[in-house]
């Protein structure tokens, strides 16, 4: 059984392998003739497209958050609870691959030509190659360099966001009529949010939609990846379920239960969300 799923993480690798260099090559080439500023801006853009399609993957297929929330893609089919959170049908499909020819040549004329044999392979191989190349395009943006090495204590953690003030007044009229919490925020309010500079804990109304809600915002590429780090770091928000703040454990085991199904009022959020594009 092991072999047979390696072998087609092997194959995923392999494909994702050759996508990335070429893309690597091509933005190389881009580097040679354009300016910082127009390559900056490419590179965004880049991003932002990539993370849009990721999202209308995970929007189709829920399943796929495991792939792209996985750190290790290059194992990510035996080593995540992908394989045990398919269906018995679709796992046993997966069991049955090992005599399956897998072509580079078939995949190319059609990505989807394997889904029957292999459920979600095209969305999985999609998945795997758009977090890469997000990835790949992040580490060729400016890092910025302090003026002095700051210790780990001193480090303060933010969700790094670049929001206009139209787009903070969307997300807070979405956080509103979804209930996220037990009040209601104005926009001074979640600008503190985003700042982590809340005087004090505001309360989910229910943990697993306040995890939705930021996942959503991970998903488009809107936030710091390591979103659960500063909401825990930082004791921004209160357990809908008790008065103590709400850990990364906390967030982690919420965003778990997600794969089964979303929370009452996941629809309003990814209404705001869609209308974000056009702010």
């Amino acid at each position: 059984m092991e072999n047979g799923i390696q072998r087609i993480q092997q194959f995923i690798n392999d494909i994702t392998s050759l996508r990335l260099k070429k893309a690597s090559d091509l933005f190389e080439l881009k580097a040679e003739y354009w300016d910082n500023e127009t390559l900056q801006a490419h590179i965004k853009e880049e991003m932002y497209k990539a993370s849009c399609e990721l999202v209308a993957f995970h929007e189709d297929f829920p399943i796929l958050h495991i792939i792209t929330n996985f750190s290790d893609l290059k194992n990510v089919l035996w080593e995540s609870t992908f394989i045990e959170s398919l269906s018995p049908d679709e796992r046993k499909k997966y069991w049955n691959t090992e005599q399956l020819p897998l072509s580079f040549e078939q995949l190319k004329s059609d990505n989807t030509i394997y889904d029957e044999q292999i459920p979600y392979f095209s969305g999985v191989l999609s998945s795997v190659y758009l977090t890469a190349y997000i990835a790949y395009l992040q580490s060729q943006l400016p890092q910025e360099q302090p003026a002095q090495v700051l210790s780990a204590l001193e480090t303060k953690f933010t969700f790094e966001v670049g929001f206009t003030l139209p787009q903070i007044e969307l997300l807070t009229q979405c956080v509103n009529e979804a209930r996220v919490f037990t009040e209601s925020i104005t926009t001074e309010t979640f600008e503190n949010i985003l700042s982590c500079t809340l005087a004090r804990p505001l309360k989910s109304r229910n943990n697993r939609l306040l995890v939705y809600f930021f996942s959503a915002l991970d998903d488009r590429s809107l936030i710091n990846r390591n979103w659960q780090i500063v909401i825990d770091k930082n004791r921004l928000f209160l357990s809908s379920g008790k008065n103590s703040p709400l850990t990364q454990t906390d967030l982690s085991s919420a965003k778990t239960e997600l794969k089964d199904s979303s929370p009452k009022g996941s629809e309003i959020i990814d209404k705001y969300l869609k209308e974000l594009k056009k702010h």
